[in-house]
């Protein structure tokens, strides 16, 4: 997913696609399901239809009493082959790390040589 392709507002990301057979605009909110997927023949017109309905789904989160779900929480699970699982683990306890810091590690020095851009907000 390129940044070109997303929109951004209240920390929620819809990823914007253009569907040639209708001729149309679409787009889905990032990790969050409970967010219906948006629609529209011009950027302006999609942009307003997904301010719309995050904007619903957080009134009825405060409605119903409930916390709105987040894409990203910084909890992320995933999977790799038991070799490299291992691999990792048993470097982790050499360094007296945990696998967690092993890998929080390993990600901060992709992000670093690929130069990602990380959002500027408060928690990072």
């Amino acid at each position: 997913m390129q940044t070109t392709d997303t929109l951004q507002y209240k920390r929620y990301t819809c990823q914007v696609f253009y569907y040639n057979v209708k001729d149309c605009l679409t787009g889905r909110v990032v990790g969050v399901g409970e967010i219906p997927n948006v629609k529209g023949q011009t950027l302006a017109e999609i942009k307003a239809e997904f301010h719309r309905v995050v904007d619903e789904y957080l009134l009825a989160c405060e409605k119903a009493g409930r916390k709105p779900a987040q894409a990203f929480t910084g909890k992320y699970s995933f999977r790799t082959s038991p070799a490299i699982h291992e691999a990792l683990t048993m470097y982790a306890m050499g360094q007296k790390m945990l696998l967690s810091q092993v890998v929080q590690q390993a990600l901060n020095e992709f992000i670093k040589k690929y130069d990602i851009e990380i959002p500027n907000r408060e928690e990072n």
